[in-house]
């Protein structure tokens, strides 16, 4: 009887020591290509569709292989297990091994890229995604706003933008900066200006650096708040523009920023950056 009980007792400490673990430590997960996704027992992540463009980037991949690989959307769609607010939410989870892989832009994966694998996407199903930015109608220092978008623009800030893992993309012909400067002809941007951008999560780590050079050059300071794009163009509807709230919009979705024009909030808006969206994997020690 006694080596019942414990036999039984033993059965139950073990049982429970692997109950215990970590969900998805308890087997190492092979995710080698961007297919192992569907595979079982992989936890996916995405940012939602509703509070970030990287979550309705990441539904149009799914809607892209749907007719060749129906069966393996399917899966990938079951193995979905969160939705975040933002894509450096969704890269923390990814880091702590909440989930095994998640929909992120390339740009947020290089300060952690030793501790992470990114996998990309097939060619036939990738989307390229492009940001778009303007300056507010309102805004407090018009001129100086127009004078801050064009020098973020200037190709002597393309290479920052590419090592920081952005694609430029074409810049304004000479006729377009010509028509500004000849616009704020008779104008003087005040060293006493300063100017407020509302910016998407995205650029969390480059805008900094670029608002400190630009201080440093035309002594104008830029502030900068940072947060899903979906949320700053709530507040910006709600009139959060000028002294009360943003100069500039730096949005991760062009449907933000077209809305904005479309209801008089916003001018000069411009596509002037692109991305590209990849999975970010937990790297085990395997790896």
């Amino acid at each position: 009887m006694r080596k019942i009980v414990l036999l039984a007792a033993l059965f139950l400490l073990a049982w429970g020591s692997v109950a215990c673990q970590p969900q998805g430590l308890a087997t190492e997960l092979k995710i080698k290509e961007f297919s192992d996704l569907a595979g079982i027992g992989v936890r996916v992540g995405i940012v939602d569709p509703d509070l970030g463009p990287a979550g309705r980037y990441a539904r149009q991949v799914l809607a892209k292989m749907r007719p060749a690989e129906a069966a393996t959307v399917v899966a990938i769609e079951k193995n979905i297990v969160t939705h975040e607010s933002h894509v450096r939410a969704l890269l923390d989870k990814v880091l702590r091994h909440e989930i095994d892989a998640g929909f992120v832009y390339r740009s947020d994966t290089l300060k952690v890229k030793d501790k992470i694998t990114v996998l990309e996407i097939p060619a036939p199903f990738a989307v390229a995604p492009e940001y778009v930015l303007a300056r507010m109608q309102g805004a407090k220092a018009p001129v100086a706003a127009l004078d801050f978008i064009n020098w973020l623009l200037a190709p002597e800030r393309s290479e920052t933008w590419r090592e920081y893992g952005f694609r430029p993309l074409l810049l304004p012909s000479l006729r377009t900066v010509t028509s500004v400067a000849t616009a704020m002809a008779g104008h003087q941007v005040s060293a006493k200006a300063s100017l407020t951008v509302f910016a998407a999560a995205v650029f969390y780590d480059v805008l900094p650096q670029l608002a400190k050079a630009y201080r440093e050059e035309n002594g104008i300071v830029v502030e900068l708040e940072f947060a899903g794009s979906g949320k700053l163009y709530q507040k910006l509807v709600q009139g959060a523009v000028g002294d009360c709230g943003a100069d500039i919009f730096l949005s991760a979705a062009s449907s933000y920023v077209a809305e904005l024009e479309r209801r008089d909030l916003a001018d000069s808006a411009r596509t002037f950056m692109g991305n590209d969206l990849v999975i970010a994997v937990f790297k085990t020690a395997a790896d």
